[in-house]
């Protein structure tokens, strides 16, 4: 029933690509930024459902049922939000992931998992809360106009609005949501939830919740284009991503737990992703190619790491080792991986961040922080990562079996879309992501 929802959903996708710019109930609207998330989500989803019927192998009827009921509610808010064009429902259907996510990170029933589901509550209801707080600073700026909350009326309303009540509703939303997009001050929530969330759920969390709170934000930033304050808002932008790479590479330097690695490194992405949306009305391409990107390469990662995983029985780096030995293939797809979390050309984040360069190279100070920061952050990815492949394999491997040729075949096709879209971009694919800049 669960692949028939996403067949639904991939239905539901050729649906909004032939409606697009269509509105629906006044609510929705299938607009160009929407599809792309949306079409990533569908694309993602089959391949988390694959991995996942194969990682949970030891689970009874009703922890599976479970499971699968979350992710479909999981991947039903997140579809909503994606094509909500209203401010207010958005916010509802953020709110209602974290109902679905919570149920997902108890999966395990442990004590460290009820922790981490609570503590996923708890922080994300008090981010979503100073979100709508920044919301109620929206709507007084529909005050005197018969407007409703929709983004269209609130980009006309806001040339004229109180600045006071903009760089407050701004910074609000920007604080509130960072706890669905990884990235400072909220990103440890994330941290913990994919340290103890099945893994194959942890390549969806890193992929399309983050892109969730990306097209969120990213939705408020755009009613500001036209606005006095829109200086000031991609300064503290600038400064959320610039704190979040900090954050990475400390952090990278330290954690000696794959989850939590490849978790880190989401918050370097978005941080990235950030810097870049700092950059004004030009930055909005790479941003949002960036952020797709990231989302084809991070869910391969996490796959791969859920078959690391049953191999081994750890995801502690001190537990593994060889695995060049066991899996070639796999090891090929985790090099493959690092190549591209790296920016190693043709890495298809090779281009977004290269512009991140471009953009700050006027900024001696900030060049000179920047490119020490990203250096350590590859350094760590590398040496810890490489340490799987070709260190010395540990005495207890719990699985040598001959590996299901599907899951690999998987793995090399969302590599193959991640690397083709770097070397070479559809104009279809170009002219998409252009309207998004779009009011």
């Amino acid at each position: 029933m669960t692949f028939a929802f996403l067949v639904v959903q991939a239905l539901f996708l050729l649906y909004t690509i032939l409606n697009k710019d269509s509105t629906e109930t006044g609510i929705f609207k299938y607009d160009s930024l929407g599809i792309l998330f949306f079409g990533t989500l569908v694309i993602i989803s089959f391949a988390v459902l694959y991995h996942s019927k194969k990682y949970l192998d030891k689970e009874d009827v009703k922890q599976t049922g479970l499971y699968n009921i979350a992710f479909v509610s999981l991947c039903a808010s997140i579809t909503g939000a994606y094509f909500s064009n209203n401010v207010t429902a958005t916010w509802v259907l953020i709110e209602a992931t974290t109902l679905g996510s919570a149920l997902l990170i108890y999966h395990r029933r442990t004590e460290r998992a009820l922790e981490a589901a609570w503590k996923y509550v708890f922080v994300c209801s008090i981010g979503i809360l100073i979100a709508y707080l920044g919301i109620l600073f929206l709507s007084i700026v529909l005050k005197n106009q018969h407007g409703n909350m929709s983004f269209g009326s609130l980009a006309e309303a806001v040339p004229a609005a109180n600045p006071l009540y903009l760089k407050l509703a701004f910074v609000l939303v920007l604080t509130g949501y960072s706890c669905k997009m990884e990235y400072f001050p909220l990103y440890p929530i994330g941290i913990d939830a994919n340290h103890v969330t099945p893994t194959p759920m942890s390549a969806f969390f890193s992929t399309a919740m983050v892109n969730l709170g990306f097209v969120s934000i990213f939705r408020i930033y755009k009613l500001l284009f036209d606005s006095p304050v829109l200086l000031w808002a991609q300064n503290v932008m600038f400064v959320a991503g610039f704190i979040s790479l900090l954050v990475a590479a400390v952090y990278i330097a330290q954690v000696e737990h794959c989850k939590r690695l490849f978790a880190y490194s989401t918050v370097e992405n978005m941080g990235i992703a950030l810097l870049i949306l700092s950059t004004g009305e030009t930055g909005v391409f790479y941003a949002v190619f960036h952020v797709l990107m990231h989302s084809f390469v991070k869910s391969t990662a996490f796959m791969r790491l859920s078959v690391i995983g049953k191999t081994y029985g750890s995801y502690k780096l001190k537990n593994l080792g060889g695995y060049r030995h066991i899996s070639p293939k796999g090891s090929l797809v985790l090099i493959l991986c690092l190549s591209g979390l790296t920016a190693i050309p043709p890495s298809a984040l090779f281009i977004s961040e290269m512009y991140v360069f471009s953009a700050v190279s006027e900024n001696i100070i900030t060049l000179i922080v920047l490119i020490p920061v990203i250096c350590i952050i590859l350094y760590f990815l590398c040496t810890k990562l490489l340490r799987i492949v070709y260190s010395e394999k540990p005495e207890t491997v719990l699985s040598v079996e001959k590996e299901d040729s599907l899951t690999l075949c998987i793995q090399f096709a969302l590599l193959a879309i991640f690397f083709v879209f770097g070397m070479y971009q559809p104009q279809w694919f170009m002219d998409m992501i252009l309207e998004c800049a779009k009011p």
